[in-house]
């Protein structure tokens, strides 16, 4: 199991005070060079639109780009790409910070969340440019989008998950343009069940019942309950943390609980098929191969319902040069040909075929917010009638979304250090020491 290490930097904490694949008959990207862009609001006209772009993405950037100029399309898109290693990306986090500060910086951003606990080759976490983006959003770092996205037959924010798009939205406008979201949960062969039909809605509901085997299989990865069965952990209307000692203390005693029935017999269970902490879409696509059908068991919140989290999201900058030209390119990332393979046609050419929206948020531990429109794709493949019943019932429950922020990676790495470490603090310190630093990271 490997654990992350919380990045707690000067510049960080200085940000956080002011931010509060292609086919054979595709033409070749050319050479990357974004990470030597650079953007400034007094950019002059005919100057590129500058994106900022995760490296894992860079691929389906160029492939984006070079279907626009296939299309007759003349803007100029130069990408600034954040690098992958960790030294690299610090500094170059750090410029960025300081030009955003400024006024300056990218026209747009389109960026992961990363889900707690990835890392690197290398073993280190990815830090983020905003650490907590849903808090930025309140500090207008970013351009209102509300007219664009209405207007927008591209988006049609009415075939997205409304719960989930509703996390770029504030009391001033629309910020943030989720593309992907995942929630927690398990895939197992329901057989497996005493009640194949069985489902939670809460931890001690799962504690009383008699599915031993679940539990069984539970137990032996108590992490991916983490930070998800706390729901959302703050409001940031009014910068209030909604986690308390007394919440968060009381998860990780019914996590304690749950991890006393680990049994070898359920350490390499069969019946589970996917054990991760995401559901994302390349695990479903995958379930085409089975003949059986499988129940999707999402991990619930306080309320009872589900929490969704957004893994890539865009937004513009509120001091953009060019806003629309922006617009245009971020848009085309909702279109329906990107993930659902048939990709864009021009002149012969194929383009967007392998689109993944990039590693750490994208397709492999997500699904697009279109998610329905995705659904109905999935059923193409002849995924079994049950499992796709057990999916969708799964996404009825969302009731509530976020964004991964530092929040969020604050809760994961505290039940790793508690549940792996076993440090000499007690449970009641360090769930003491995590909210307090948890409110005061919310409150820089």
């Amino acid at each position: 199991m490997k654990k992350l290490a919380l990045l707690l930097t000067v510049c960080l904490l200085a940000w956080s005070a002011f931010a509060g694949c292609q086919t054979q008959d595709t033409p070749q990207p050319p050479e990357p060079s974004g990470s030597e862009a650079s953007a400034s609001s007094t950019a002059q006209e005919g100057d590129p639109v500058v994106l900022c772009i995760e490296d894992s993405f860079e691929q389906d950037a160029y492939e984006l780009e070079n279907y626009l100029k296939a299309t007759g399309v003349e803007t100029e898109y130069e990408f600034l790409v954040l690098p992958n290693n960790t030294e690299d990306r610090e500094t170059e986090l750090t410029r960025l910070r300081t030009e955003i500060m400024a006024g300056e910086g990218p026209d747009a951003f389109i960026l992961d969340a990363t889900v707690p606990g990835t890392v690197t080759n290398s073993g280190e976490p990815l830090e983020a440019l905003f650490p907590n983006v849903e808090k930025s959003m309140y500090s207008h770092l970013f351009l209102d989008l509300e007219d664009m996205a209405q207007s927008s037959e591209i988006i049609d924010l009415e075939s997205c998950n409304q719960t989930v798009m509703d996390v770029g939205v504030t009391g001033e406008g629309r910020f943030l343009l989720p593309l992907t979201y995942t929630f927690s949960g398990l895939i197992l062969d329901p057989s497996i069940l005493n009640d194949p039909a069985y489902v939670f809605t809460t931890l001690d509901e799962l504690l009383q019942s008699d599915e031993e085997a679940l539990k069984g299989i539970m137990a032996w990865g108590t992490f991916r309950l983490f930070p998800d069965c706390l729901g959302l952990l703050a409001d940031y209307t009014g910068q209030n943390l909604l986690v308390t000692q007394d919440s968060l203390q009381q998860v990780i005693e019914q996590a304690d609980a749950l991890s006393a029935f680990q049994d070898e017999t359920y350490s390499q269970s069969p019946a589970l098929y996917q054990g991760g902490r995401t559901i994302g879409a390349n695990h479903l696509m995958s379930l085409a191969r089975e003949e059986t059908e499988y129940a999707v068991l999402p991990i619930p919140n306080p309320q009872g319902g589900v929490t969704a989290a957004v893994t890539f999201y865009a937004a513009i900058n509120a001091n953009a040069a060019h806003p629309q030209e922006a617009f245009d390119f971020i848009e085309l990332l909702y279109s329906e040909e990107l993930f659902t393979e048939q990709g864009f046609e021009v002149n012969g050419f194929h383009y967007g075929t392998t689109f993944s929206y990039g590693n750490h948020g994208g397709l492999s531990v997500s699904i697009p917010v279109k998610d329905e429109i995705f659904f109905q794709y999935l059923e193409s493949y002849d995924i079994l009638p049950g499992t796709m019943a057990s999916l969708r019932k799964a996404v009825e429950r969302i009731d509530s979304a976020k964004v991964y922020s530092d929040l969020d990676l604050a809760i994961y790495q505290m039940y790793n250090t508690w549940r792996y470490d076993r440090p000499e603090e007690t449970l009641e310190e360090l769930v003491d020491r995590t909210v307090s630093t948890m409110e005061m990271t919310l409150a820089e």
